[in-house]
This record gives C-alpha cells, structure tokens and sequence, in this order.
C-alpha cells in the first residue's frame, strides 16, 4: 500500500486536515475523507466515486472558516487526487 499515490495523497490531505484543530470540530470534512481513504486503499476504487469525493470534501470545506492558505493548499491536494485517478484510466 505505500506505493499507492492516491493514498498518499489522502495522507497529505489528511495532515493538513489536522492542522486546523481536532477532529470533532471538522467532523464533516474527516468524514469525507475517511470515504476517500476507503475507496482508494486497496487500489481498487472507482474513479467517479473519488472525484464525487474530493469535490464534496471542497464543496464543505466553504462551510468551514479555514485560512485561504490552507483552503488553497486543500484544493492542490483534492484536484491532484482527481488528476491522478483520470491518468490511471
């Protein structure tokens, strides 16, 4: 598994998930990436369903007061997920 991108990358996400604050307070947001995680840690995911994901996971970070740093750095990550998926078709 750590020569999976995709899940590296949702590690990336989720790092810089905890960076702003505990979990409970972002439930949402950790709740969408927990889905991420799961459908690609096996190598086996189904691409529409990790793109529906990240795009739910920056459609409620608007929700969030989250820095612009931050929020932009999430969307690097989130659309780099979705880049991965649609060259590995």
């Amino acid at each position: 598994m750590t020569n999976n991108p995709l899940l590296k990358q949702a590690g990336q996400i989720r790092k810089l998930l905890e960076l702003l604050g505990p979990p409970i307070a972002f439930r949402k947001m950790f709740g969408i990436l927990n889905a991420l995680e799961m459908q690609v840690e096996d190598g086996k995911y189904q691409r529409h369903a990790v793109a529906r994901l990240c795009e739910a996971l920056l459609a409620t970070a608007q929700f969030y007061d989250i820095p612009e740093d931050m929020a932009g750095r999430l969307e690097e990550l989130a659309c780099g997920m979705i880049d991965l998926v649609e060259k590995h078709r």
